[in-house]
């Protein structure tokens, strides 16, 4: 099932998408940052009983990664050598502490190579991205923080939380634009606009902090935050600053 999945994910990588309908254009490093933080937790997850059965879709991801490099652009000769790196660790079977690292490492530096990624153009909206999560994610995730609901059951496997492989705000909506791989959860590329996207993954992150009780950190800007984890404002910032930085940006 989850080798189905990948591939499926695959498919979805290597099939072009609308430029944003919420403003947002097609981005360069879009899908080989999600090929990058897909393969972080999946082969990890799927070699936990010693299988490397899913290995060869997981390789398709990263081809599809590939693909959509373009040959003229000279800042993705690094990043198809990182994935061409990458997929060399998986047809060896390296351990998935390794390939995470490669992953980690990898992304981390695709700002400073001049890879551009997504960020949002409008400034997200909370409120809406909760009515949105309630229309669109509910009805397989349930509550936020809570178990799937009981119409959820019949999936395999059971639909995580939200924010369980996702440490920014960014991560998600790349979930969200290309789904999840051996899941049943769907690319919403075509049904949710980008500011549709962003506008879910902006509630989720500050959702899970308890009120802002404070003003006294200035908002940042939405651009920065999209790539920021609660760990990196914690380090800006210190302890609590998120439930303040996750509601009041620009």
């Amino acid at each position: 099932m989850r080798a189905v999945g990948l591939l499926l994910a695959a498919l979805a990588i290597g099939c072009g998408r609308r430029a944003g309908t919420g403003g947002t254009t097609a981005v360069d490093g879009d899908r080989a940052a999600f090929a990058l933080q897909l393969i972080r937790t999946e082969y990890r997850e799927q070699t936990e009983n010693g299988s490397f059965t899913g290995v060869p879709a997981l390789v398709a991801v990263l081809d599809g990664a590939r693909a959509d490099l373009s040959p003229r652009d000279q800042r993705a000769g690094w990043l198809r050598h990182v994935l061409d790196r990458i997929e060399d660790a998986l047809l060896r079977h390296a351990p998935p502490r390794t390939v995470a690292r490669m992953c980690t490492e990898a992304a981390a530096q695709l700002a400073s190579h001049g890879i551009r990624l997504s960020a949002p153009v409008v400034r997200p909206d909370l409120a809406r991205g909760a009515s949105l999560y309630r229309l669109a994610c509910f009805p397989c995730h349930g509550p936020p923080n809570g178990p799937p609901p009981p119409a959820a059951a019949h999936l395999i496997p059971r639909p995580p939380r939200p924010l369980e492989s996702a440490v920014t705000p960014y991560e998600l909506f790349n979930r969200i634009t290309y789904g999840g791989a051996g899941t049943a959860m769907p690319s919403f590329a075509e049904t949710l606009s980008a500011s549709d996207r962003w506008d879910i993954a902006f509630h989720l992150f500050a959702d899970r902090w308890p009120p802002c009780a404070s003003a006294r950190w200035p908002p940042l800007p939405a651009t920065a935050l999209a790539h920021m984890s609660d760990a990196d404002i914690w380090r800006t910032d210190g302890w609590g600053a998120a439930a303040c930085q996750r509601r009041n940006f620009r």
